[in-house]
């Protein structure tokens, strides 16, 4: 390998176990030139002594440090995990309306992920009759038990009734469209078709990747092409470009590598998929385990530096976030090195490493390497992927800059080498001008401090600098003492900072949340409800809105607030003013709603009474989330005139809403009667009705009257024609129910106001003369399940013609071994049954269609497809108690436990051959 080398393999020191040592702590994190001792480190996967320049070391994490690393970091147990489901189902049904379900949407199973905490994610992948939905995809966020659920957001924008799912413009045009964006074209995937949902106008488009290159860079295109005239519609690159530098991270530095004595590789093969080629793409390899010279021409060296970075970017999520591995499905992604360009980039499936405008150095410094990392985790949180235009594009810079800044404080490096801090680059002098960015103070290396509406349209390496500001003062606070930059604050006196771990906790736990396009609003919103979810009542919370204040990233209406400090709650009328003759009376609806997220009860009164007056309430005393009636009645000897009451609420506040009252006298010098030629009519749906109003003049001269109505639905509409008679006079009356509204009756009150108000009762029907009917859907219609298990899915019914009706729900077509129940078996349409699959460890293996049927007036059906395979062997997990005999994967190795021990993070099968013995090979 070097002929040269300084330093030799460091010898592994092995020790056997007991089991009770084993059911402790896990161990304290070991700085880098710590790790080599551990004894739990098998030779196969040892440590590596590597001659890469000064020594380095690191701090070990504080037992005392309430954010220290805990058994908290474990994943949720399976029980929690399935909690999650049924509560993510039920929002994903309960919140249709918000999520713009409609009618051709179906949902297939959730990707289920894991945060800070424990809080769990599950994505919804939203198919829209059978075509996939690019920005429709739903996340449901819930608590580490899965009982609350914590958050419920889509990047949809309105429903897709009305997309065309035929297309005009043909695949191969598109893909012509397409090829012609590159001016080298190596590769491009089959145009599909797909609802591009992430703008304001939903359409059909092609979807098709292009690999080649663009005025001489690499280039991974998306894009979407409209399917009706073959516009771009959307598009973006894969390919994230970076810049870093070439510091050695210590001499010895030790990393993970793989293979027997004389043929040893950069192969990680206790970090998934991490591994180092160079530019050929071949994994490095060589005779014995010492790596590198320390200089910046080794290709060995580089690959020892980017190594070293992603396995600690690793770590550092494990540790300090809950994240497990880089795409949070415990995998990571290769590297390669000595690549001929002067960037390092992320490609969407691999890091690319090239060096400095000079050539001097390469582009494998710690903060460089994690940089390229966080364009990963960004592609793999939330609903996944790094389209959305330009300001996505910042954030996703952004967040490869927080990342690197994580793995810097997480490692510690003294000062000498790479040390923690907020610059970019400033080891790597990558155009002969120091560090390229500068979190604490973007300005001053011609980034952007604060936003503003123009910020989408700049350069995203620039637009980066907001939420790196944003970061910066949420970690650190605009006044550090010990140091002697401050940070500038676009708006207000200050901010405090909380340290930088919380800050990753919240800044992870909002990328969970990401959906198409991502944007600044977005995540102000989605990290107030991660400090929310994350941290009880509303400290950090806070923290995080007045950091984002700070850099001018102003709050939504919609966004989380923090929970009261005091039970509060409002007082609503439904109308605000009222007209009565003396000695009669008149009703109104009253609401409360409660304010925050603790409820109480309300006594009800009314202040400003007219003298001879009463008013009187159908419940006075409710709770703080309920309603009433309140009639007030005109005594025959009220005077005549206007009166302003309150309707009072009191609780531990005292809360009113205003009611504008005029009291007429009884027998008025101007009066008049109003009469329909009904009283009563039924109107089908989706028609049109008409009645005939009439007033007629009771005495003194006529007057001038204005129609109105009170007591309708929203679903149906009442004109009048005209709006404003002479009494005396008549006018058409004409309603139509909407296609959208139930079939049932409604009190409806025709008022005519002038000197005096008369009314008439109308009672309306909405009917559909069609017979009783309904459709069902599916909310998932396919399904896999080992063997043993079990699966579900969610009927759906809508009443489509007539009345809601009673329909049973059944199941036919299932295996032997295969038991379907539905839970209710018997609904009314317009709710949901949930339809649950048990496998017997004896039932067949392969793929079964089965029949849901409800059977009402009329029988529906639809085909949900299980699939049952044969149980796997589970991955290997931290945190989990493994009897002997049990086997597990790592790897693509299977191994068996020989002692019993509950897992702990660095114990994996491959560290620890005391506790596991290989049965299979990987590969």
């Amino acid at each position: 390998m070097k002929p040269n080398s300084r330093s030799r393999i460091v010898v592994l020191l092995t020790a056997a176990l007991s089991v009770s040592a084993l059911h402790g702590a896990p161990p304290a994190a070991a700085s880098p030139t710590q790790r080599a001792a551990s004894p739990l480190t098998s030779r196969a996967t040892s440590p590596l002594a590597v001659a890469a320049g000064r020594t380095a070391t690191k701090a070990v994490a504080n037992p005392a440090d309430p954010a220290a690393p805990s058994s908290a970091y474990a994943p949720p147990d399976a029980r929690a995990r399935a909690r999650a489901l049924d509560s993510a189902d039920r929002a994903l049904e309960g919140r249709a309306r918000d999520l713009y379900t409609g009618d051709g949407d179906t949902f297939e199973r959730p990707v289920a992920a894991f945060g800070p905490h424990g809080l769990q994610y599950l994505t919804y992948r939203r198919l829209h009759r059978g075509l996939p939905v690019y920005g429709g995809d739903v996340i449901v966020a819930t608590d580490r038990e899965g009982a609350a659920v914590t958050a419920v957001t889509t990047g949809q924008r309105t429903r897709l009734d009305d997309v065309e799912t035929r297309p005009v413009v043909t695949a191969e045009r598109a893909r012509a469209i397409a090829r012609a964006l590159l001016g080298t074209v190596t590769e491009q995937t089959a145009p599909r078709l797909t609802v591009h949902a992430a703008g304001v106008r939903p359409r059909l488009t092609w979807e098709t990747v292009v690999t080649g290159t663009s005025a001489g860079a690499p280039s991974a295109l998306h894009v979407y092409v409209d399917a009706a005239d073959g516009s771009i519609a959307d598009r973006w690159d894969d390919v994230r470009h970076g810049v870093g530098h070439a510091l050695y991270n210590g001499d010895p530095v030790y990393i993970d590598t793989s293979g027997p004595a004389g043929t040893y590789n950069l192969i990680d093969t206790t970090r998934s998929g991490v591994s180092c080629a160079g530019p050929d793409g071949r994994v490095l390899t060589g005779a014995d385990d010492d790596w590198g010279d320390g200089t910046a021409t080794s290709l060995e060296t580089a690959c020892v530096d980017a190594l070293f970075g992603v396995q600690h970017e690793w770590d550092m999520l494990r540790e300090w976030l809950g994240r497990n591995g880089i795409d949070g499905r415990g995998r990571g992604f290769p590297i390669r090195v000595g690549v001929n360009q002067t960037n390092a980039t992320w490609s969407g499936t691999s890091v690319e490493i090239g060096h400095n405008v000079a050539g001097t150095k390469p582009l494998t410094s710690l903060d460089v390497v994690a940089h390229e990392f966080g364009h990963a985790i960004f592609q793999t949180t939330g609903a996944g992927g790094s389209g959305g235009g330009r300001e996505t594009d910042a954030l996703n810079e952004s967040t490869g800059d927080i990342f690197g800044a994580l793995t810097e404080h997480y490692v510690n490096h003294p000062p000498e080498l790479d040390e923690a801090d907020y610059l970019v680059g400033e080891e790597v002098d990558y155009n002969g001008q120091g560090p390229i960015r500068n979190m604490y103070d973007p300005a001053a290396l011609g980034g952007t401090n604060c936003y503003t509406d123009q910020l989408p349209d700049q350069d995203p390496h620039n637009a980066a600098g907001v939420q790196n500001h944003w970061f910066y003062l949420l970690a650190e606070g605009s006044r550090v003492i010990g140091r002697p930059e401050q940070s500038p604050v676009c708006a207000g006196e200050g901010v405090g900072g909380m340290g930088i771990r919380k800050a990753g906790a919240i800044f992870l736990s909002a990328l969970n949340l990401k959906t198409v396009p991502w944007t600044h609003a977005k995540a102000r919103r989605a990290t107030v409800q991660a400090a929310l979810a994350l941290y009880p009542g509303c400290a950090e919370a806070r923290q995080v809105k007045d950091a984002w204040d700070a850099v001018g990233v102003p709050a939504a209406s919609n966004e989380p607030g923090c929970p009261p400090e005091t039970q509060d709650f409002t007082v609503n009328l439904a109308e605000s003013t009222g007209m009565i003759d003396q000695g009669s009376s008149t009703t109104v609806a009253l609401r409360t709603h409660t304010v925050g997220n603790n409820g109480q009860y309300v006594d009800l009164s009314a202040d400003g009474v007219p003298t001879g007056a009463t008013v009187t309430f159908s419940r006075p005393r409710i709770s703080s989330e309920d309603d009433s009636t309140m009639t007030v009645t005109a005594g025959a000897t009220t005077p005549p005139g206007t009166y302003t009451i309150l309707a009072r609420g009191t609780g531990t506040v005292s809360r009113t809403a205003s009611y504008r009252l005029t009291v007429t006298p009884a027998t008025p010098e101007n009066d008049f009667s109003l009469t329909l030629d009904r009283d009563q009519i039924s109107v089908d749906r989706g028609s049109t009705a008409t009645l005939t109003l009439t007033t007629a003049t009771t005495a003194g001269a006529p007057q001038q009257v204005a129609l109105s109505a009170v007591g309708l639905p929203d679903h149906v509409s009442l004109t009048f024609n005209p709006a404003k008679i002479t009494t005396g006079q008549s006018a058409r009356v004409t309603i139509h129910p909407s296609n959208l509204g139930p079939f049932v009756g409604y009190p409806v009150t025709i008022r005519a106001t002038g000197a005096a108000r008369r009314t008439a009762a109308l009672r309306l029907t909405v009917r559909d003369p069609r017979p009783d009917d309904f459709s069902v859907r599916l909310l998932y219609l396919k399904s896999t399940v080992e063997v043993g298990n079990s699966t579900s899915t969610v009927l759906m019914t809508t009443t489509t013609a007539g009345r809601r009706q009673r329909v049973t729900v059944s199941a036919s077509g299932a295996p032997s071994g295969v038991t379907v129940t539905a839970n209710p078996a018997s609904i009314d349409t317009d709710s949901y049954s949930t339809i649950r699959f048990v496998t017997s460890r004896t039932a067949a293996l392969g793929t079964y269609p089965i029949t849901v049927t409800a059977t009402g007036s009329v029988t529906r059906s639809a085909t949900f497809t299980l699939t049952i395979v044969p149980r796997a062997i589970p991955a290997w997990q931290a945190y989990t108690s493994y009897a002997v005999g049990d086997l597990v994967t790592y790897g693509g190795a299977t191994y068996r436990c020989v002692i019993g021990h509950v897992s702990q993070p660095g114990w994996e099968p491959p560290r620890t051959p005391t506790l596991w013995a290989a049965v299979r090979p990987a590969g």
